[in-house]
């Protein structure tokens, strides 16, 4: 028994002394397994400024570090993931040929369409006994009531024709005349119709609007004494509207009539508005030295109201030519610049001349080609990303290329 248990003490300290032989040669091997290779790095999904030349967490949000290989990236180019173009919101245009226009802003005012502006004048003499619209800008529907006049010489008129028809020998003549008196003093046929079946005087005659509008003005009150012709309401329709604006002389050859022009109104709506040019005043305004122009839009929603401000836009100089949403140009004292995406999500910043532009686009003269894929939206954050990352602006490497200014 005690020889037995020599071999199997024996046999113990040979196993031991195997494992100790074989320790250094696999901590080696973990070893290499978790270094990168010359061309890789460890790096976060998350947190891409983690680089690390082993396996491991990343130290700002503890997520297991990913092998990747490094970017041979030329100066001025840079590379970020789908999740990182996604979480940066960054947008895409095509480099096309597309019908641009020069634009001229002017500033204008909304008033009312005086074509559609009616005024309702007193028919015969008389005190406005009631006052049934008081307020101004309130809508008026046709044949609703607006006010009650007592006149003598309406009384008179009414009396001349019940007595028409009260001879014994009535004269058609007369009756006619006195009908007409009464058309023109203001009462309808139905009206007529009514005192020649009752014979008895309205005393206080109600007047009715004849058409649809908003209140403007009202130029009288109750118990007031008012004589024929005086006007007594204002009605406009807001269906369409004349926007105002002066024009100085150097816009003026860009300005006549049937000139079609785009409208914002902020008050009113983030849609825009279209209409035309229907007036120019012959006569400069001097010392000013503008002149009054008149555009005419249309609000079928009546979302606009005079006295609005308008923000009018006219497209001048139309030519077809390369162009970019302005949004895509970065522009600085170097000059202007874009960041193009070429394959494998590889963002390469361009220096580019740059032409006429208006409010929304912008001629791209030399540095791009036709089919280029532009960064819209993000491009400063790429330029952010590129001085984060390189340590240096992405246009130093332009600034002494020939040819290239704005």
């Amino acid at each position: 028994m005690r020889r037995n248990k020599q071999i199997a003490l024996l046999f113990s300290v040979m196993l031991l002394s195997a494992s100790l032989m074989l320790l250094p040669s696999c901590n080696k091997n973990s070893n290499q397994a978790e270094m990168a290779g010359p061309d890789e790095y460890y790096t976060c999904s998350m947190d891409p400024q983690v680089i690390e030349n082993k396996a491991g967490n990343c130290p700002i949000c503890h997520m297991k570090l990913i092998k990747v290989k490094k970017n041979n990236l030329k100066a001025g180019q840079i590379k970020l993931s789908a999740q990182q173009i996604k979480l940066a919101n960054i947008t895409f245009d095509t480099l096309r040929v597309q019908v641009l226009a020069k634009e001229i802003t002017l500033t204008g005012k909304v008033t009312v369409d005086q074509n559609l502006s009616d005024a309702v004048s007193a028919r015969v003499q008389g005190r406005i006994e009631k006052l049934a619209v008081k307020n101004v800008g309130d809508y008026i529907s046709k044949g609703q009531l607006l006010y009650e006049i007592y006149s003598e010489e309406l009384n008179a008129a009414q009396q001349e024709y019940i007595l028409s028809f009260q001879k014994s020998t009535p004269s058609e003549g007369f009756g006619e005349a006195a009908k007409n008196k009464l058309l023109l003093y203001g009462m309808s046929e139905s009206q007529i119709n009514q005192l020649k079946a009752s014979k008895q005087l309205l005393q206080a005659f109600p007047i009715y609007a004849t058409a649809d509008g908003f209140v403007s003005e009202i130029s009288v009150a109750e118990g007031n004494y008012v004589s024929t012709g005086t006007t007594l309401f204002r009605f406009a329709s807001l269906n369409s509207l004349w926007v105002e604006a002066q024009v100085y002389l150097p816009y003026l050859p860009y300005l006549k009539t049937g000139t079609e022009a785009n409208f914002s109104i902020p008050a009113a709506s983030e849609t825009l508005f279209s209409g035309k040019v229907i007036f120019i005043d012959p006569q400069v305004e001097s010392p000013e030295r503008f002149v009054l122009a008149r555009f005419q839009i249309t609000n079928p929603s009546q979302q606009v109201k005079p006295g609005m401000l308008a923000n009018i836009t006219l497209q001048t100089e139309k030519k077809k030519a390369l162009t970019l949403p302005v949004d895509a140009i970065i522009q600085d004292s170097k000059g202007a610049n874009v960041w193009v995406r070429n394959i494998d999500s590889v963002f390469e910043n361009k220096m580019v001349t740059v032409g006429m532009q208006n409010s929304r686009q912008i001629e791209i003269i030399d540095g791009l080609k036709q089919g280029d894929i532009v960064v819209v939206t993000g491009a400063y954050l790429l330029n952010s990303e590129y001085v984060f990352k390189k340590g240096a602006n992405p246009m130093e490497g332009h600034q002494d290329m020939p040819g290239m200014k704005m």
